[in-house]
């Protein structure tokens, strides 16, 4: 019973699953489907997946390919997850984190340049 009252008091963490650490980012992607391509946004990024925002009509499970349009850099993978307001896909590729740091050097040099406009 004493198990119990440390979950429930907060002295017990739920172990984190997540294999990459999360990265924030704002970048315009778009989301190739079945041969038909949508505009979204990057909302954070890690070496493993994206979580894009809006949510995109696409099946779970369902084969895409990642794009970032101004620089070319795509990734293939799979929508692990969805909901009212995002979907969250999984790379194919373990070399996705080249392609990750890329986007994110773009998105943060993105922020630096609306900083100096403003």
């Amino acid at each position: 019973m004493s198990w119990l009252k440390r979950i429930f008091s907060g002295l017990e963490r739920v172990a984190e699953r997540r294999r990459y650490p999360r990265y924030p980012a704002s970048a315009p992607l778009e989301i190739d489907v079945d041969g038909a391509t949508m505009e979204c946004r990057l909302d954070n990024v890690s070496a493993g997946g994206v979580r894009l925002t809006p949510a995109v009509a696409v099946q779970m499970g369902a084969l895409v390919t990642v794009r970032h349009s101004s620089s070319g850099l795509a990734l293939q993978g799979r929508v692990v997850g969805q909901d009212d307001e995002s979907t969250r896909v999984k790379f194919d590729s373990e070399d996705a984190g080249i392609v990750v740091s890329s986007w994110l050097r773009m998105a943060n040099s993105a922020e630096d340049d609306e900083r100096s406009r403003s």
